[in-house]
């Protein structure tokens, strides 16, 4: 039976490529997606309100791949925020939550004697909202692992995408279905695909109402899938619109819709990215009744793009673009510096969230040097032996490092990502990743073949130049 996460991907390939659109993936090589997965409940009259975002990892090791179709073990690895966990954290902080949680709720939210009546409630109600906030960290680890815990699996596939055989765990919320169904789409038997043409699916689910009460009851989609361009050579691409409906046997109703596009690669023969939009009533999100906006979106994760996407960035070319990833202009450089020089530096909250979603300042700027000083001044203030100043200290080295961090992470990044380097007319080109950049030069490493080579960095476009000068290092 296919899940309804499979119906989500199922895909239309065009007749250009029509004799490459068939899943093909090589033995011993291992595919890895980047998934996302946002709920937003709508049923508020203050506007949505966001109670799921939560990304994992999703790898393909393939054990056997022929013209009929194709085997892999899976595993998913979950995130905290935009960082991978490790296995060991990952248990150690569950066991942690479930040690809390196992404690009589008045032990764990008792506070010490002795404190004011206000100051003892404030404190009972922070220990309560933190101990709700644990539960619902539980609760989703037991209920969804696939996008809360370490999964691991086996699944079969065909060469036209349907799945024939998944094995392991992986449960998602709101009938996404196993995680490992998410980016994989179907494609049409022939590839002849110049025309729209629309299918359905249908499978079981259980509804729990709770008091041990799970009832099983069926649902169907139907889905139209119309060609489109794609994004760059090598790829196929369509826009999907679907429904859904079900749950009837069980006494409740669901409905659901939507739209959505995926990309299929014709070199990797396997999918390469896509997402789905939808509208989704009739079943709860733990206490949140919806209905719901959802969206899920998953990207291939092929060499440099992890690195991206476990760091909580895009996994696109345009990723560090300014459009994407806004520069910072000169005047907020200057706000943030003169904060940044003051008794206790700290940046106001409007010069902070700029910070948070804005490229580094060049490497060698006066902002960038005067937060080196800052550091470094605060680092032996923690060393002092006036309990007060050390503890003053170490909270704004902390939250000038996590910006320090960031900036160095970009710059990093930007060494990763192959570019198209070019002058302002066109005629020079030169696909190569950025190695350094100093005053009037910026040196580049060949993608082709290696090579280090240095160019002018009045020889090139203005694009180009921003790049360079906003994410470049000197040379060591």
């Amino acid at each position: 039976m296919m899940s309804w996460a499979t119906g989500l991907g199922d895909s239309v390939a065009r007749s250009a490529f029509a004799q490459d659109a068939v899943y093909r993936p090589v033995v011993g090589e291992s595919y890895l997606y980047g998934i996302e997965v946002r709920v937003m409940d709508v049923s508020g009259n203050r506007g949505p309100k966001s109670i799921l975002n939560q990304r994992c990892r999703l790898h393909f090791d393939v054990t056997h791949s022929d013209a009929a179709g194709w085997t892999a073990t899976y595993y998913s690895v979950p995130f905290y925020g935009s960082k991978p966990w490790s296995r060991s954290s990952l248990q150690h902080w569950i066991e942690s939550k479930r040690s809390r949680l196992a404690r009589p709720p008045e032990e764990d939210i008792a506070v010490p004697p002795g404190l004011p009546p206000h100051a003892a409630e404030m404190q009972k109600r922070m220990r309560l909202r933190s101990r709700l906030a644990d539960q619902d960290f539980i609760t989703k680890v037991d209920h969804y692992p696939g996008l809360f815990q370490f999964c691991e699996g086996q699944i079969s596939v065909s060469a036209q995408g349907e799945i024939t055989q998944i094995a392991g765990p992986g449960n998602m919320p709101l009938l996404l279905g196993q995680i490992a169904k998410v980016p994989l789409m179907r494609l049409p038997p022939a590839g002849n695909a110049e025309t729209s043409f629309s299918y359905k699916d249908t499978f079981e689910f259980k509804a729990d109402f709770g008091n041990d009460d799970v009832r099983t009851t069926e649902a169907s989609v139907l889905s139209v899938i119309t060609p489109r361009k794609a994004s760059g050579e090598g790829l196929v691409a369509f826009d999907r619109e679907f429904e859904q409906a079900g749950g009837t046997t069980a006494g409740i109703k669901i409905l659901l819709s939507g739209s959505g596009f995926g990309e299929f690669s014709t070199e990797l023969s396997m999918p390469y990215r896509g997402n789905s939009d939808f509208q989704f009533e009739g079943a709860p999100y733990f206490d949140a009744a919806g209905p719901f906006s959802v969206r899920v979106g998953y990207h291939y994760l092929g060499e440099w793009r992890q690195a991206f996407f476990d760091n909580g960035f895009l996994p696109t070319d345009e990723a560090l673009s300014a459009e994407v990833l806004p520069r910072l202009e000169s005047q907020h450089q200057l706000a943030m510096q003169r904060q940044l020089v003051g008794r206790k530096p700290e940046l106001d909250a409007e010069l902070k969230q700029r910070a948070d979603v804005s490229a580094p300042p060049p490497y060698n700027s006066l902002l960038q040097q005067t937060l080196r000083k800052t550091l470094a001044r605060f680092a032996e203030k923690e060393k002092s032996d006036d309990a007060e100043l050390a503890k003053q200290a170490r909270e704004v080295t902390s939250a000038l490092k996590s910006l320090s961090t960031r900036w160095d992470t970009l710059r990093h990044l930007a060494t990763l990502m192959p570019r198209t380097w070019s002058d302002a007319s066109g005629s020079f080109k030169v696909d190569a990743v950025l190695v350094s950049h100093a005053d009037d030069r910026v040196t580049l490493r060949r993608t082709d073949n290696g090579q280090t080579i240095t160019i002018p960095l009045n020889r090139l476009s203005e694009t180009d130049i921003d790049f360079a000068t906003t994410f470049g290092k000197p040379d060591k």
